[in-house]
């Protein structure tokens, strides 16, 4: 099927998870208020929900079992105010977690192989249960999806949740089965991977040739699974043929963190369907009742979605009475205003990616965000305001300017060939640590080797050891020995320029030798290289990119700043004095013949053990920036409000000065 053109750009996912003992559901239900109440809120879609987690169906049902506290279709009341007022009416049916389900069929539920239920939280009783997808379960939830294909069709989409499995869940009789008949080792843990892979994507087969069937321009999604993996087999990219589009559900105070969406996104651009960002109303989890996330932080969040090229989505929880909390969409309807405003240079906008990062993440069926290099990588570029996308190893190289290999990517020979091809093509390649060794682990790829003119040696010999750097890195690095605090590789120059040298402590810290309070000082420099450049490649024996995401190191960042900059003297996007803390996407309309510009300033501050908060708007204010397009600006402008800005040409190079960045700011390079 092919990808919708364009998904609406101010979305709600509207949750409703309401257990069977609570009554007088939908009571307070009044379509006329509920359509008003979106309409006001710049609302253009709104995902409404036919089955919930704890089983219930809010609407009537042959084959499922409707809320005992409802006592009218309030799912296709909603469908009906919705469309009303012009407004998508996606709807929502819960797979995984199935509460009532849970209690009338225990022999669907899933098992772990000790016969414990698996749940969200394995230790936590009032936690979710998973349902076997090896069960008959899967034909309930498909009656149950197609009694709503045919009741409401046809329907504008289908949103299913929770398309995934507990772990280590292979132990019921279901299970074990097709095990057997499948002749796969229990104890081999990839062969189980495979296995319960292959389970959750014949779900998505079988639910999306149902749908396609009784509608086939639906949008379809399966929540709770996308993954960015280096290999395409085990990640999103071979699942995304069951798919329309993509929702990437980010919620910051819910465990996902600030990292997670921009990560992701950097991911799914380089896949051919659009892309819905989708946070939260709530201060922290989904269902956080009596809640409300500060207005900066929504505004901060939308902004990196519409910078991202991705449409906007944030989720609610309708209170069990079914009216719409006024406090709540008015603060939605704030910063949804604002996304309407800026919606015409934001809507078939493709992101323009100067840097390609190879992911380092692979095998976790279900990571949180990626491994501490991809996020270390993130970091570095965001605050080195360069813009990215994340790879696996299907993803066409050629649009890079320079690919980066962090700390611990393999290459196989079939691999190392194609980023010998790339080289070839005038592209260059920045490794770190163990990135570019053989799946072996004990050298470089014989196709990357003589192009990177190093010899892999094994482990550093001590550690932390000292980067000593050479006048070739600016004269801030090479004024200092800056600690590396995690071991590195031990290399031999075979033909690269060494940029810095190993030094080395007195000693490594141990039992029988240690110094003060932390590593011993420096005392030496060793033959060792720490950089080498040979051409358009350069090696860094150190794993910096997972050791910034652990220490945060400002130097480590500025040395692969330092990097790049060899690699692409003259970048697509230049921003001299613009601080770290701001954020910049640059994109293209092709269609309109404009470059687009987006500047984002928000300062996240840790104020709880897991909560990051924006709360204060801190502009910026005189933002130069320099920006090489495809062809010269005949004007510059801020969208908005259309108004002017100077513009100057200088080596191919337009530089504007933006007076004023609040927290997001729009700039137009119209041709």
């Amino acid at each position: 099927m092919a990808a919708p053109s364009r998904l609406r750009m101010r979305q709600v996912h509207l949750d409703f998870h309401t257990p069977g003992e609570i009554p007088d559901v939908g009571k307070a239900f009044d379509a006329a208020r509920f359509a008003e109440t979106v309409r006001a809120a710049h609302v253009d879609s709104m995902t409404v929900f036919s089955r919930c987690h704890h089983g219930y169906s809010y609407h009537p049902t042959d084959v499922g079992t409707m809320h005992p506290g409802l006592g009218f279709d309030l799912l296709g009341a909603q469908i009906e105010a919705l469309h009303g007022v012009g407004v998508r009416a996606p709807i929502y049916l819960t797979v995984g977690w199935d509460e009532l389900m849970a209690d009338t069929h225990p022999e669907w539920l899933q098992l772990r192989a000790d016969g414990r239920i698996c749940r969200s939280r394995p230790d936590d009783l009032s936690s979710w249960r998973f349902l076997d997808f090896a069960s008959p379960y899967v034909d309930y939830v498909l009656a149950c999806t197609e009694e709503v294909l045919d009741r409401y069709g046809p329907v504008d989409g289908i949103f299913f949740d929770i398309i995934r499995q507990g772990d280590d869940g292979n132990g019921s009789v279901w299970r074990r089965r097709r095990l057997r008949e499948e002749g796969v080792d229990p104890r081999d843990p990839v062969a189980l991977r495979d296995f319960e892979t292959r389970i959750e994507r014949g779900f998505m087969e079988r639910a999306s040739a149902l749908v396609r069937g009784r509608t086939p321009e639906a949008t379809i999604f399966y929540n709770s699974r996308l993954r960015p993996d280096r290999d395409p087999a085990l990640g999103s990219r071979a699942e995304l043929p069951f798919y329309s589009h993509v929702e990437i559900e980010s919620l910051p105070g819910g465990g996902w963190g600030y990292n997670h969406y921009p990560l992701f996104a950097a991911y799914f651009q380089t896949l051919p369907w659009p892309i819905l960002g989708m946070t939260g109303i709530f201060h922290t989890h989904w269902g956080d009742f009596g809640s409300i996330k500060t207005e900066p932080a929504l505004r901060y969040e939308c902004a990196r979605m519409l910078a991202s090229g991705a449409a906007c989505s944030v989720g609610d929880h309708l209170h069990p009475r079914g009216a719409l909390d006024a406090a709540t969409y008015e603060r939605l309807g704030a910063v949804f205003g604002g996304v309407a405003a800026v919606e015409p240079w934001c809507v078939g906008a493709e992101p323009v990616p100067e840097v390609g990062v190879l992911l380092a993440e692979t095998g976790p069926r279900f990571a949180t965000v990626g491994r501490e290099s991809d996020e270390g990588a993130l970091r570095m570029l965001l605050e080195l305001h360069r813009p990215f996308r994340f790879l696996d190893r299907d993803a066409d190289l050629a649009p890079y300017a320079v690919v980066i290999a962090p700390d611990d990517v393999p290459f196989d020979e079939a691999y190392a060939a194609k980023i010998g091809e790339y080289l070839d093509g005038g592209g260059s390649l920045l490794l770190t640590h163990r990135a570019g060794l053989s799946p072996e682990g004990d050298r470089f790829a014989p196709a990357l080797a003589a192009a990177l003119g190093v010899e892999y040696a094994g482990e550093a010999p001590e550690t932390p050891d000292f980067l000593v750097a050479g006048p070739e890195l600016g004269e801030a690095l090479a004024g200092y020995h800056q600690v590396l605090y995690d071991r590195g590789s031990a290399v031999r120059a075979t033909g690269a320029e060494t940029l810095a040298r190993v030094g080395v402590p007195y000693f490594t810290r141990s039992p029988e030798h240690f110094f003060g309070h932390r590593q011993a000082a420096f005392d030496h420099a060793t033959d060792l290289p720490a950089v080498t450049q040979r051409g358009r490649v350069i090696y860094c024996h150190s794993p910096l990119f997972g050791a910034y995401r652990q220490h945060a190191v400002p130097a480590y960042r500025d040395l692969i700043g330092a990097l790049l900059d060899r690699l692409v003297p003259d970048p697509a996007l230049q921003t001299p004095g613009l601080p770290t803390t701001a954020e910049v996407a640059l994109l293209r309309q092709p269609d309109e013949g404009r470059t687009v510009l987006h500047l984002i300033h928000a300062v996240p501050q840790r104020r709880g053990p897991v909560i990051d908060v924006v709360e204060d708007v801190l502009p910026l204010a005189d933002v130069r920036v320099g920006v090489r397009l495809p062809r010269p600006a005949a004007t510059v402008t801020l969208a908005p409000g259309g108004e002017p800005l100077a513009h100057e040409e200088r080596d191919g190079v337009t530089w504007v000065s933006v007076p004023r960045v609040a927290e997001h700011q729009v700039v137009v390079f119209a041709e």
